[in-house]
């Protein structure tokens, strides 16, 4: 889990030091950015392609590919991550396969399944990768920390420190392995399902985010015991055979609140702090910074969960808010 925090945190400093100058945001399917861009990028899709310099990457996909000179840092994960460009700054990077074809200015953190750094490129620092498989046939210039099941050092370096995962681990550990992997995952897809929620349909964002800010602490007193009463609801209806199937659609419903909540409470916690700090940027903006900010309070020991359950609750209370709101709109519309 070390690995994880620490990709979260490095992720939040680099948006939260970029969140002052302008940035460019790219959401989609397929994603190729094929004219140089002067400035910092987000991107988020499928696959996203980097085929011109940029100033700065910070990019989620099945697949990324790194194909142009970086100027300052890349954040990347993904499936699969391929740098096959030189990057000016560090390297976090963390997915099932990562490939290291360029060199890199300052540091790299890499997590994945396996972690290949190819030969004839240099790590200009330090090195910190953790995976199934590594291979080091670069140059690392300072110290390279590897925690893996297998490592294959053809490359050199200033140290090398490894720690090998044995094989035969027990079940909670591989229990735990699996986990985090599943947690990962479960973040980057919030991630980019929430910019894709707030581009096509900022509307209702903006709607939820007044729901939030209008008796916060009230609201989410009330979507604490409105998620229980909602429970015990759907099981009182699932009791008659007749009210079964209201129930199951009720529970999916139900379901998809709280998945949601979390989604548009740092949607407006980012907006918040971009207000307090007076940073002029987009919705998307907001949602990034918001995002990494509230995931970073959830690994917090002790506190961690209260904070995820104060912010499903009052997600939760201020999305039903939102949605009595808009039917009424739309009934008052409709006659």
């Amino acid at each position: 889990m070390k690995w994880l925090k620490a990709f979260i945190v490095l992720m939040t400093l680099a948006t939260l030091c970029s969140a002052g100058q302008a940035l460019q945001t790219f959401s989609g399917d397929t994603i190729s950015i094929d004219t140089a861009v002067a400035d910092d990028i987000i991107a988020a899709g499928n696959m996203v392609s980097i085929n011109a310099p940029v100033d700065s990457a910070i990019v989620a996909g099945g697949t990324v590919n790194i194909n142009a000179p970086v100027k300052g840092d890349v954040i990347a994960a993904g499936g699969q991550v391929y740098v096959n460009s030189d990057v000016g700054g560090k390297v976090v990077a963390a997915g099932g396969n990562i490939n290291l074809g360029g060199n890199i200015g300052t540091n790299l953190v890499a997590a994945g399944g396996t972690v290949n750094i190819l030969p004839g490129n240099t790590i200009e620092r330090d090195a910190l990768i953790g995976g199934g498989q590594v291979v080091n046939a670069g140059r690392v210039n300072g110290t390279l920390t590897i925690s893996a099941n297998q490592f294959n050092n053809t490359g050199s370096a200033e140290a090398v420190n490894f720690h090998k995962v044995e094989d035969k681990a027990d079940r909670r550990e591989e229990y735990d392995m699996g986990f985090n992997i599943f947690s990962l995952l479960a973040i980057l897809g919030y991630f980019i399902l929430g910019l894709i929620l707030v581009k096509y349909l900022p509307g209702i964002f903006l709607v939820v985010d007044g729901e939030v800010r209008s008796s916060t602490l009230l609201k989410t007193f009330l979507g604490f015991v409105m998620i229980i009463a909602s429970f015990i609801a759907v099981l009182l209806v699932a009791i008659t055979v007749v009210g079964l199937p209201i129930a199951l659609i009720s529970t999916l419903l139900i379901f998809a609140a709280l998945m949601l909540s979390g989604t548009f409470v740092s949607f407006s916690l980012g907006k918040w702090i971009g207000e307090q700090a007076k940073i002029k940027q987009g919705d998307l903006v907001y949602f990034i910074i918001g995002f990494v900010i509230l995931n970073v309070l959830f690994l917090l020991p002790y506190v961690g969960g209260l904070i995820s359950l104060i912010s499903m609750s009052l997600g939760f209370a201020a999305l039903l808010h939102a949605a009595r709101h808009l039917a009424s709109v739309g009934q008052a519309e409709a006659a």
